[in-house]
């Protein structure tokens, strides 16, 4: 284990060339992700806090917000803020970033977030274009942002309420949330429990195709208050 909240990932690297809604992106990621799954000191994080180190991977849920973001009208603005949560690599965040956004990436583990650094740069995006930060999301700050996504981050049944809530306190008013799923059966209860914070949920149809030209699809959630 790496500093406080941060795996350590010493494998090597790649950076992946990428084509979403259009938009061209580098991706800076690990190239043997597998290796973070058996670390010691990533299992004892694991039995502390049920904690597993899936941001290395590049889920079909990433792609899936990715397209979503690069079609949405707002994301042709400049200076539109978003947070994105479970960020992992970063990639739909880096899509709306791309777009002309201003992207806050956040993650559980800080070593997410130095990838997506290091995607930005080499992106050549502009410093002031994006920041990170760690977030938990049990503990949750008192900072609003009118848009939130998040890539396949209800994987679990015990992460709905959570994300749920993230969007009730994070959302400003007349935000809107993306939250991307491939169909996983966790997130059926989404709907309900972001609707039992008082937001409104549209369940969507989504596709989107991997960098290697495989089909995926899925949901995308498009919450507001």
């Amino acid at each position: 284990m790496g500093p406080e909240g941060a795996t350590l990932y010493s494998g090597p690297v790649v950076v992946s060339s990428l084509t979403i809604g259009g938009c061209a992106i580098r991706l800076v990621r690990p190239a043997d992700p597998d290796r973070l799954l058996d670390d010691p000191d990533v299992l004892a994080w694991n039995r502390r806090d049920d904690y597993m180190p899936y941001w290395a991977y590049l889920w079909p849920g990433a792609y899936l917000l990715a397209e979503a973001v690069a079609r949405e009208p707002w994301s042709e603005g400049r200076n539109v803020q978003a947070l994105e949560i479970g960020c992992g690599l970063g990639l739909a965040g880096l899509v709306a970033v791309a777009r002309g956004m201003k992207v806050h990436f956040t993650d559980y583990d800080r070593t997410p977030l130095d990838f997506v650094a290091r995607s930005a740069v080499e992106n050549r995006f502009e410093p002031e274009c994006y920041s990170t930060g760690l977030l938990d999301w049990r503990d949750l700050p008192g900072d609003r942002y009118p848009i939130i996504l998040g890539a396949d981050v209800t994987y679990e049944m015990r992460l709905v309420p959570l994300v749920a809530n993230v969007l009730a306190t994070m959302l400003a008013p007349d935000g809107v949330g993306l939250i991307s799923s491939p169909y996983r059966v966790a997130d059926e209860t989404f709907p309900k429990a972001v609707g039992s914070l008082g937001l409104t949920c549209r369940v969507e149809s989504a596709s989107a195709s991997t960098e290697d030209g495989r089909a995926v699809s899925g949901t995308i959630y498009r919450v507001t208050r």
